[in-house]
């Protein structure tokens, strides 16, 4: 059996001394998109950090394809809450901008970061400036650079919570079929339990309050292919007691 595309096997989680979450075991399947909710505050970019790399977790592995990536970061693609898009680079030059980091020459990156406008939704915004854009189309302009990192594994924290509630419904449509289309292996974090169903093939419930010391923890997973939406909903609910 093949290994997941990325896998944490039983991560414990601090703040300094501070405990945040303790036994959490996720995967994503190759060409998955899988989902984590949560209420605020859980500690779900916390998770995300050690998943990328960018911290090392307490105790436990992550796995990429078989291989301990623990600690390592830039060998998953991350994209943060807010696009953190540069004001003063116009769209093309900030798609462009993770190919020029690794050395590529920038002529050569605007090329292979224009090819993808089009198919990207992007198309004729390649000169205008991040301020010109909706939020829509700054969130798309994000998903390239961050496919642009090149890596298939992408992590994504709550990429649609600013956006307007049809902008939000067209944009997660929308992002579902880039993840068949490219061939990736995605997971998304969400509090928005409609989210996580109308996104997810599986989703984990990731609850606790660290803040007032109850340590986070994998409550549950529901296959939502399985079970369909409206079972699905009742039983993540359930889980985060909201019904």
């Amino acid at each position: 059996m093949a290994a997941p595309a990325l896998e944490a096997q039983n991560l414990m989680l601090s703040w300094g001394d501070f405990a945040v979450a303790e036994g959490v075991s996720v995967h994503v399947d190759e060409g998955e998109l899988a989902c984590i909710v949560g209420r605020s505050g859980c500690g779900k970019t916390t998770l995300f950090h050690a998943l990328a790399g960018l911290e090392k977790p307490a105790d436990g592995r992550v796995l990429l394809r078989g291989e301990d990536i623990t600690g390592v970061p830039g060998r998953v693609s991350y994209m943060l809450q807010k696009d953190l898009l540069l004001p003063s680079r116009s769209i093309l030059d900030n798609a462009a901008l993770p190919l020029i980091v690794r050395g590529v020459d920038r002529d050569a990156a605007r090329a292979k970061a224009g090819a993808l406008f089009a198919t990207f939704g992007l198309e004729g915004t390649e000169d205008l400036w991040p301020a010109q854009l909706s939020g829509g189309m700054r969130q798309r302009a994000a998903l390239l650079r961050t496919y642009l990192m090149d890596n298939d594994v992408v992590l994504l924290d709550e990429p649609f919570s600013a956006l307007d509630a049809i902008t939000r419904v067209e944009l997660r449509r929308w992002f579902a079929g880039m993840v068949r289309e490219l061939g990736l292996s995605a997971l998304v974090i969400t509090h928005d339990v409609d989210e996580a169903i109308n996104l997810g093939s599986r989703v984990y419930v990731f609850d606790g309050m660290p803040r007032k010391g109850i340590v986070s923890r994998i409550v549950g997973e529901v296959d939502v292919r399985g079970e369909g939406p409206a079972a699905a909903k009742a039983a993540l609910e359930g889980y985060l007691g909201l019904s």
